[in-house]
């Protein structure tokens, strides 16, 4: 094991613990910025239901990141980390496991309510911009949230129904609910991503060469199917290592199988420059917002909306507000 002979005794997990806390800060960063983008006019929030909760979603798996580092770090520092724990005291003497368990659930789910906008968007077309508004996102997102509480209710009565006594206070997912709960929660996510991406990349190949299409709404066709296929690379891949590792323990390094679930952090970082590279009004609101404005600005924004509205009416695949 290359890792624990470079970072003896606890280095891996100490290394581990402060990456951790670093991802989880480099994580709250962008998306706080994005949740006051989306939240700066009525009309931005009403349009972005999704993403500002996906934001949000995103700024709990940092919170979770910060505080599973943080608490590590302190059971380490105190020698109170090495001590034998079962699963249900994992689940209620810390309050890491829950925030872990909604920061794998909530982007998941959300980024599927998305996907699921999108299809209604490109095959109900009439329906979808004559009945569809806010109020249908969020309905759908409560649904989200409740069943993601449902979930990590279910990981509760697992916990005690059946708990398991670990060698350490890591109390990690696998660690807290099981290796059965989690090894279904980590291919639960990681395969919610994947068909997000493959459903997204099936109706921007059928969208994209619709001469319907101005340059705007490919650009934004874009950014979802990038941020698709980013979490492809950055969750669902590690979430299959993983899995690996529990149930073939003695194949990975502490530090490695934590190198892999930081780009499960990670990912959570992205939502900014693509959003602000790949849709033209959030960059623009980003400009005014941090007054980054020129002279002549204001005309151009108006001129630049009246065209936006127009393509809005003559397009036949996309919806601009998702």
């Amino acid at each position: 094991m290359i890792f624990q002979r470079m970072f003896p005794g606890d280095g891996e997990i100490l290394l581990r613990s402060r990456l951790y806390i670093i991802c989880g800060i480099l994580v709250l960063i962008p998306n706080t910025i994005c949740l006051v983008v989306f939240n700066s006019s009525k009309d931005f929030r009403q349009r972005f239901v999704f993403f500002t909760l996906l934001s949000l979603s995103d700024m709990i798996n940092g919170i979770s990141f910060i505080m599973s580092g943080a608490g590590r770090l302190d059971l380490l520092l105190r020698d109170q980390y090495h001590i034998d724990t079962s699963s249900s005291q994992c689940m209620t003497a810390y309050l890491w496991p829950v925030f872990l368990l909604f920061g794998g659930q909530l982007p998941a789910t959300f980024h599927c309510l998305l996907t699921v906008e999108r299809v209604l968007a490109v095959n109900r077309v009439s329906w979808y911009r004559s009945r569809w508004t806010w109020r249908n996102r969020l309905y759908l997102s409560s649904f989200g949230i409740v069943l993601c509480g449902l979930l990590t209710f279910i990981a509760f009565v697992v916990s005690f129904a059946s708990p398991s006594i670990n060698d350490d206070r890591m109390c990690a997912v696998m660690n807290s609910t099981g290796i059965v709960y989690g090894t279904i929660h980590y291919c639960w996510i990681a395969c919610s991503y994947m068909i997000a991406f493959a459903v997204t990349l099936n109706l921007f190949l059928r969208s994209h060469g619709s001469k319907f299409l101005n340059h705007t709404e490919k650009r934004k066709q874009m950014a979802i199917l990038i941020l698709s296929g980013i979490n492809v690379l950055m969750v669902s891949v590690p979430n299959f290592v993983l899995v690996a590792d529990q149930w073939h323990s003695d194949e990975f390094d502490v530090l490695l199988v934590g190198v892999a679930y930081l780009l499960y952090g990670f990912q959570s970082c992205f939502n900014l420059p693509i959003f602000y590279f790949f849709r033209l009004e959030f960059r623009r609101r980003c400009h005014e917002l941090l007054r980054f404005r020129r002279n002549g600005t204001n005309t151009i924004v108006s001129n630049d909306m009246s065209r936006q509205k127009l393509s809005r009416v003559n397009a036949s695949f996309v919806n601009t507000a998702i």
